[in-house]
């Protein structure tokens, strides 16, 4: 199930959109705006895959909006005006669909984005690095370089060999990120460690290894990080 929203001023071009989204169906529907800002809400509190955005809207148009996301998801935009193709594209949008469009237009849009999702899902099982965007430079730091990532609200700290790096994103993505790099474990509701750098467990500390630090063990997480160890939990 594929999770979007959707960003239209107009009225009838939004329920042009959901009636033609629930017809294809394997879509769940986050929210409908009207404006740009109030789908910042949104995008900074739920995991959204696919944003069907107009371009043409009060306040803040569809391009602006997209330029000023720090981690974007997939942008499609939907709109009557072919002028800001060029532009777009070179934003890395999936699509740009011209008004008016039909279904078998939009189906083409969503097996673009579950490719794109599923290549993804796919690289991310086989990669052993980090992908981490440091203003304007992109940052390449492989696991075995990766301390801890402790979660602050909208973004995190991540510890590495080089450099503590500040990222817009939420601990719960960068958990989901690492879904299948075995090494790394959630231990608190603020923290996700490298278990390479684990030294031992104290009480409700994980002492880690040189001059990292210890970090904080939750109890709603002391289940996983003991099956992951090997351990039943009582010993």
């Amino acid at each position: 199930m594929m999770r979007c929203i959707i960003i239209d001023d107009e009225e009838l071009a939004q329920e042009i959109l959901v009636s033609h989204l629930r017809k294809i169906g394997d879509m769940e529907i986050l929210g409908v705006y009207d404006n740009a800002m109030d789908a910042r809400m949104m995008l900074n509190s739920n995991e959204v895959d696919l944003v069907f955005c107009d371009i043409q809207m009060p306040d803040v148009n569809g391009v602006t909006f997209l330029k000023s996301l720090r981690n974007p998801p997939l942008f499609v935009f939907v709109t009557g005006d072919p002028s800001y193709a060029l532009e777009s594209f070179e934003l890395h949008v999936l699509d740009y669909i011209l008004k008016p469009y039909g279904v078998d237009r939009l189906l083409k849009t969503l097996e673009k984005a579950h490719a794109y999702l599923d290549g993804e899902k796919k690289s991310n099982s086989e990669r052993n690095f980090l992908i981490i965007k440091d203003r304007s430079h992109i940052i390449i730091s492989p696991y075995n370089e990766v301390f801890y990532i402790k979660g602050d609200k909208d973004y995190v700290w991540i510890e590495t060999l080089e450099k503590r790096y500040n990222v817009w994103k939420r601990l719960i993505d960068m958990e989901a990120a690492l879904s299948n790099a075995k090494q790394f474990v959630r231990i608190h509701k603020s923290y996700i460690v490298n278990l390479d750098f684990a030294k031992r467990v104290e009480g409700n500390m994980m002492v880690m290894k040189g001059s990292i630090g210890n970090i904080p063990i939750g109890g709603q997480y002391r289940t996983e990080l003991y099956r992951r160890l090997g351990l039943s939990g009582n010993e």
